[in-house]
């Protein structure tokens, strides 16, 4: 007498066991099929971008505290200069404030419209247009002097 079931299993195990050498042909399709560096870590740089504009020279700096008809001529004349190699510069005035003696950060707000704003409408009035110019303002050390720089790109 057979078994009713025992026939089923055995077809099974032998349709496996003849799979068997096809599938361990087989690659499984996954992510790396269609980019291989698919689940890579991403690239990130490893230092941080350059601030902008302080990889070049400034066409003028400023002191905070020097008088108006000191600076006033050089910015005219770099302005100028700057405005007749292109006419489409770019004029970004950069204030640098130094930080408080005990650490905490100043009010730029005002240091800005102090030392900034005349500079800014100097070189508006050399012939920069407003669409020309932007203004900006650091943070440096404290045992900096508060400075005002142009830069043209």
């Amino acid at each position: 007498m057979s078994r009713p079931y025992q026939r089923p299993v055995r077809r099974a195990v032998l349709v496996a066991v003849a799979c068997l050498p096809v599938m361990a042909g087989c690659k499984l399709v996954s992510q790396k099929t269609f980019n291989r560096h698919a689940g890579d870590p991403p690239n990130l740089p490893q230092h941080p971008p350059p601030v902008p504009g302080m990889d070049r020279p400034a066409l003028v700096t400023i002191v905070a505290g020097t008088p108006d008809t000191q600076w006033r001529p050089a910015v005219r004349a770099a302005v100028a200069d700057a405005l007749s190699r292109k006419p489409n510069a770019l004029f970004t005035i950069v204030v640098s404030v130094p930080d408080r003696a005990d650490g905490s950060v100043p009010d730029m707000q005002k240091v800005v419209d102090a030392n900034g704003q005349p500079v800014l409408q100097a070189v508006m009035d050399a012939g920069a247009g407003g669409s020309q110019t932007e203004m900006d303002a650091r943070s440096v050390p404290a045992n900096s002097a508060t400075q005002v720089c142009i830069y043209a790109e």
